[in-house]
């Protein structure tokens, strides 16, 4: 996670992932054109261990499923840390040039359409994903 420097000041959608074979997708989402700070601020807040607001670090901190697969208590803000650090990478695409609407739409077909059956949903409760 000590990529968050070199991430631009752009709006954009992002993925984590946990890093197996095959990678599994957590959460997917934007950084919307309102955002001053666009996928820098946006990414940056996510990854804080200890905000309130992150809904990565609440979904983490609620999966007692994802704690017992890793053997750590993701509901301390050092392991959910260190697991992120450990075990989760994400991507992100700068999307300079789209509308605070069309962003939405693309934030939504990531989420449903776009097969990668992310395991939490933003705005929403944890869902783990069948099978997992």
């Amino acid at each position: 996670m000590d990529d968050i420097p070199a991430i631009p000041p752009l709006p954009g959608a992002y993925i984590f992932w946990i890093d197996e074979a095959p990678p599994r997708c957590l959460l997917v989402g934007i950084a919307s054109p309102k955002l001053e700070d666009g996928l820098y601020e946006r990414l940056s807040k996510i990854l804080e261990p200890n905000n309130q607001n992150s809904e990565l670090q609440n979904f983490l901190a609620k999966d007692t499923k994802l704690s017992r697969e890793y053997k750590t208590d993701l509901k301390k803000p050092e392991n959910r840390e260190r697991f992120l650090y450990e075990h989760v990478y994400f991507q992100y695409l700068t999307i300079p040039d789209m509308k605070e609407d069309e962003m939405k739409s693309f934030e939504e077909f990531l989420e449903s359409e776009a097969e990668l059956e992310p395991r939490y949903h933003a705005n929403t409760t944890p869902r783990p994903r069948k099978g997992k």
